[in-house]
């Protein structure tokens, strides 16, 4: 590959792998918390674009359209867990996780009676622009994606270490029995995790879409690259969901070089299998488990 190819498989790479991290952010907040893998993740990242591209069309401006998105998504994550999750919150992790299935098909029904099938776009953020740089072009809303990962970050981190919610939580994830002997709700902390998700999940959504565009079945796509994140960099931890992120998008982009159309999952699948046979519990585990 010349200098100008690899250059834009790095920028694609870039591009894709905050893409990825921040879908796999969503579903470390519930893991951590619930030991609930949410299937339905990509749904909220769907809700958030297919909102914010509605609210849009009708006028509103940019700003509000997404606020209104973000509110209106982490109601389905509120009903998510007070409806489904919470009456069957002792059964096993995998009937939990299929319990999320269910809720994904039908968020994917509602949503196509509602929308329709089309695909859905909207123009870049502020009319951003694209670069070309050294033959390579970065898109006008790739800036805007880095640096909704880069504040979805340092804002989870701050909010964990730096707030009272944020630490219950952690304790929560940390020692839940512990957690509940101080005083913790643990139930309420599992909500807040659920509704913190989808408000993550809208904000991604809404800022992918200029690249991406949504419909009613992106959803599912969506979870399978964000737990490829996940499992990739290590669940447990949330350098680890951005780090597998940033790794499955540069393969993907570096890949695309050097293969045919169509292989680019094929290379993510390859990855984590790789992952998976060297380190089960992803490249980062948790804090203070050996491999």
């Amino acid at each position: 590959m010349d200098t100008a190819t690899v250059l834009q498989s790095l920028i694609s790479g870039l591009t894709l792998g905050c893409i990825y991290a921040a879908l796999g952010l969503g579903l470390f907040v519930v893991y951590g918390v619930t030991r609930v893998l949410n299937l339905a993740q990509g749904e909220f990242v769907m809700l958030g674009g297919m909102l914010t591209v509605s609210f849009v069309t009708v006028g509103i401006p940019l700003a509000l359209a997404i606020v209104l998105a973000v509110l209106m998504t982490m109601l389905s994550g509120l009903f998510l867990y007070r409806f489904i999750i919470y009456p069957a919150r002792h059964a096993s992790g995998s009937t939990l996780a299929f319990l999320t299935v269910g809720f994904a098909f039908a968020i994917e029904g509602i949503t196509l009676l509602v929308f329709g099938w089309e695909y859905r776009s909207l123009t870049a953020f502020l009319g951003s622009s694209s670069i070309h740089l050294w033959g390579a072009t970065i898109f006008g809303q790739a800036p805007w994606v880095v640096g909704m990962t880069v504040l979805m970050v340092v804002g989870l981190f701050f909010f964990f270490d730096h707030t009272l919610v944020g630490k219950a939580l952690r304790a929560c994830a940390d020692e839940p029995l512990g957690a509940r002997s101080v005083g913790i709700d643990i139930n309420r902390m599992a909500l807040l995790a659920f509704i913190l998700a989808s408000a993550l999940g809208a904000v991604a959504g809404a800022t992918i879409t200029p690249l991406t565009m949504t419909a009613y079945n992106v959803g599912i796509p969506l979870t399978i690259k964000g737990l490829l994140a996940a499992f990739v960099g290590g669940i447990h931890r949330a350098e680890g969901v951005i780090l597998g992120g940033l790794l499955v998008g540069f393969a993907e982009a570096l890949s695309a070089g050097l293969m045919p159309t169509g292989y680019h999952d094929a290379i993510a699948l390859g990855l984590l299998l790789a992952v998976f046979l060297a380190r089960p519990r992803g490249l980062l585990p948790a804090h203070g488990v050996a491999e």
